[in-house]
């Protein structure tokens, strides 16, 4: 198994992923500085809560705009299969934690990490779709 980038559309990708995640960064440090600082209230508070979450939405419509663009349909079906992997994982955990928040009492799950979560499946999900075409 290889890391190379062997098209243009997997290289946009990347830059394009990298770029987005820089996005985020930046946006939602500059957000916990407005509140920590700013004392931040009102409908301003709700506008600069929801900032960091643009970068994100970026970042799916960069995957999508991946897959629009990739004209090897084995690595486009590589790609769909990985994240339906990690779309069903992430469904399948919040769940659980849900009902175990419910009824066990387990500690809150903040909102915020169901993305990263997302990817985090996605990317454990990947190198088992790959061995299934080995």
């Amino acid at each position: 198994m290889t890391c190379t980038l062997s098209n243009t559309a997997q290289r946009t990708y990347v830059v394009r992923t990298f770029v987005g995640a820089l996005l985020c960064l930046v946006v939602t440090t500059g957000a916990s500085v407005g509140f920590r600082f700013g004392h931040l209230s009102g409908p301003l508070a709700y506008l600069v809560a929801a900032l960091p979450a643009f970068p994100i939405m970026g970042m799916l419509v960069v995957t999508g705009l991946y897959l629009s663009e990739e004209k090897d349909d084995f690595q486009r079906e590589l790609m769909v299969q990985s994240l339906l992997a990690g779309i069903g994982l992430t469904l399948a955990s919040t769940t659980v934690w849900g009902y175990l928040e419910d009824f066990a009492h387990a500690p809150h799950l903040s909102m915020v990490w169901i993305f990263p979560m997302f990817w985090v499946f996605t990317g454990l999900a990947t190198p088992f779709v790959w061995m299934r075409y080995r």
